[in-house]
């Protein structure tokens, strides 16, 4: 599979899939396909079961896998907002926690685990807000506004906006530190700070979605 971003203020990843290959999205993001590609919204198996329960809830849009048949396809995903794409490369023993409505398509053997922060069950989070992403392939992830990275040593310490969060590898430990409640407004409306510890790498976007 190769890949490559187009555009700058509104980006869309092509993908060159080959014969068997394939890539999943939410219905609505593609853009364009050209050649053997076939669409599917109700793929069998274990892997594509597996994959709805952590990133889609009720009332989104369903996960949609497209499928190279034979010979050669191309297939396009447009950004839902202004902003940039980041690509992570799963090998098979990397793990990439990120943001689950930050992803904007991945491709087959890419595995998804949802995480559990304290206070999801209080309401004082946003249910289901982060995913851990494990296996073998590419997750492309969309960052409204800018990108803005930053690489943490063994112990070195950080707090970030969480509604910000694209991207945490490397091995960084977090935690959620919440003040109020979601869709609280007035002189104290909601902040969720999250306190990383390094090693690895985060990654934020620059714009609050909407």
């Amino acid at each position: 599979m190769k890949y490559r971003i187009i555009g700058d203020a509104m980006q869309t990843v092509a993908l060159e899939l080959a014969a068997g290959e394939a890539v999943f999205s939410r219905l609505g993001t593609m853009l364009f396909a050209r050649g053997a590609i076939k669409s599917e919204t109700t793929p069998a198996g274990t892997y594509w079961s597996a994959l709805t329960g952590p990133l889609v809830m009720q009332n989104e849009p369903p996960l949609v896998v497209y499928r190279c048949d034979s010979g050669g396809g191309l297939v396009g995903f447009h950004a839902p907002a202004p902003g940039r794409i980041h690509c992570a490369h799963l090998d098979g023993s990397a793990r990439v926690t990120v943001n689950r409505t930050n992803i904007l398509a991945a491709t087959e053997g890419v595995l998804v685990d949802p995480v559990h922060l304290e206070g999801e069950d209080r309401g004082e989070l946003p249910e289901r807000l982060l995913v851990t992403l494990s296996g073998s392939g590419w997750a492309f992830l969309h960052g409204s506004g800018n990108l803005v990275e930053f690489t943490l040593k063994a112990d070195e310490r950080m707090v970030v906006d969480g509604r910000m969060i694209v991207a945490l590898d490397g091995g960084i430990d977090y935690s959620p530190k919440p003040v109020g409640r979601p869709g609280d407004s007035g002189p104290l409306p909601f902040i969720f700070t999250m306190h990383l510890t390094g090693p690895g790498r985060v990654v934020l976007h620059t714009l609050p979605d909407p």
